[in-house]
């Protein structure tokens, strides 16, 4: 892979083919956890791939874990951009949700498509917390910033995706058992 980043950084169209080919994919699915719209989620392949070559002579190439790290990184930053383009992230008060935080109950029978689907259903600005907070490890200082949004109502996002969660997972548990 070293050879590969060292023809990238020397602008190899032929290379920037193959690794496109290579790595689109699982962008493109982290582009989708985000956007719920495939044509959204090509337009930030494509876009965060015109970052990626833009960019790659400012990284040093380790492993393929902090290079992945790092494209995925970048294609989050498309989808958040397109995000605060698209919606309006409001700041919401902790005081509007009086509820016990809940937590998640798992299902041995779902499969990790399952629960994808499940968090696909959520509204973008829940799921658009959900996945910077649980899947890709943001804190809420992080997200706040991200999103332009308080701390606070990033925590309230959060709480609302994890209820919504909670009965879509109680929905299909009832199916199953059915």
């Amino acid at each position: 892979m070293n050879n590969t980043i060292k023809q990238l950084k020397r602008n190899n169209t032929k290379t920037q083919h193959q690794f496109y080919q290579m790595f689109s994919p699982h962008l493109f699915r982290v582009a989708y956890r985000y956007v719920n719209n495939e044509q959204d989620a090509a337009s930030i392949v494509n876009s965060g791939f015109y970052s990626i070559f833009k960019n790659i002579h400012t990284f040093t190439y380790t492993n393929n874990q902090m290079l992945l790290g790092w494209m995925k990184k970048i294609v989050v930053n498309e989808a958040l951009t397109l995000l605060r383009k698209k919606n309006e992230f409001t700041s919401i008060s902790e005081m509007d949700n009086n509820e016990p935080q809940t937590e998640l109950q798992s299902d041995t029978n779902l499969t990790a498509e399952d629960y994808y689907k499940m968090i696909q259903e959520l509204p973008s600005e829940q799921r658009t917390v959900f996945n910077l907070y649980v899947i890709d490890g943001y804190n809420h200082k992080e997200i706040a910033i991200r999103l332009g949004i308080e701390e606070s109502s990033s925590r309230v996002y959060l709480l609302r995706a994890r209820r919504a969660l909670q009965i879509l997972l109680s929905e299909k548990m009832i199916c199953h058992e059915q």
